[in-house]
């Protein structure tokens, strides 16, 4: 069973429902598995007001008839957490390695995340049984070509749940995503960061003439390197943080 947030205690914010839904020929239009990702932290009572912002410009895009998503994501990582130290020394290549699961789709991805020198993502997927995350020999081949991970030697770290809503630009090649009631797990602990929001920007190239980025300005909302892996790794295992104490405080006043 994955523990992962009830859907039924979804907090969809009311602005979602003015936007049109995406149709499929968007949603295949704007996949962007080559992209630039764009990140920013607010806190949850600004949805609100950055979502009516981008009405005419987008387009939702809805999970199983929703218009927000619930995911349950679990990292994995070596024992030493390479992954997390090559983040934290800001690597030009680095990767993550996660299974997703989608629980109101019901399905579930292996996920390879790399991000490269020049801040281009490249993300490759497989599909996998639904609430399956062991990495049987179809996942470990997986893992081993699309990563320089040897698959045996990576163990579950931590998981993430969020709630999640997805848009899609009208005339703009881009897809943005708005993360909120936040939880963090390990074996030993749990940590909810119901005030704060995640709001990613992913573009085929690096502009900001998008209508997300200048709604984003116009409410003061500055850009800045957010991984939800790193963040629950600091707050949840005895590493060393100090690239990332910046992001922490953001955090810390946002829950204050």
């Amino acid at each position: 069973m994955i523990p992962g947030l009830a859907i039924s205690s979804l907090d969809i914010p009311n602005a979602l429902e003015a936007f049109r839904d995406a149709p499929a020929g968007l949603l295949d239009a704007r996949v962007l598995q080559r992209r630039i990702d764009r990140k920013y932290l607010l806190p949850r009572r600004q949805l609100e007001p950055l979502l009516a912002c981008l009405i005419a410009d987008y387009q939702v895009v809805r999970s199983a008839g929703r218009l927000a998503a619930t995911y349950d994501n679990l990292y994995f990582d070596t024992p030493d957490r390479r992954m997390y130290e090559d983040h934290r020394r800001g690597r030009g290549r680095r990767y993550k390695v996660r299974q997703r699961h989608h629980l109101d789709r019901q399905l579930s991805f292996l996920e390879i995340k790399r991000k490269d020198s020049d801040v281009r993502t490249v993300k490759a997927r497989l599909g996998r049984p639904f609430g399956d995350s062991r990495l049987d020999e179809e996942a470990c081949a997986f893992v081993e070509q699309h990563s320089p991970f040897r698959a045996t030697v990576l163990v579950p770290q931590l998981s993430i749940a969020f709630h999640r809503a997805t848009l899609l630009g009208t005339n703009v090649i881009e897809r943005m995503t708005l993360d909120w009631d936040v939880e963090l797990r390990d074996n030993g602990r749990r940590e909810r960061l119901p005030d704060m929001a995640i709001v990613e920007i992913k573009q085929a190239s690096y502009s900001n003439l998008s209508p997300a980025v200048r709604a984003l300005r116009a409410l003061h909302i500055r850009e800045g390197s957010v991984s939800k892996y790193c963040l629950a790794t600091v707050t949840l295992a005895d590493v060393r943080d100090n690239t990332f104490k910046p992001t922490l405080r953001a955090v810390e006043r946002l829950s204050a």
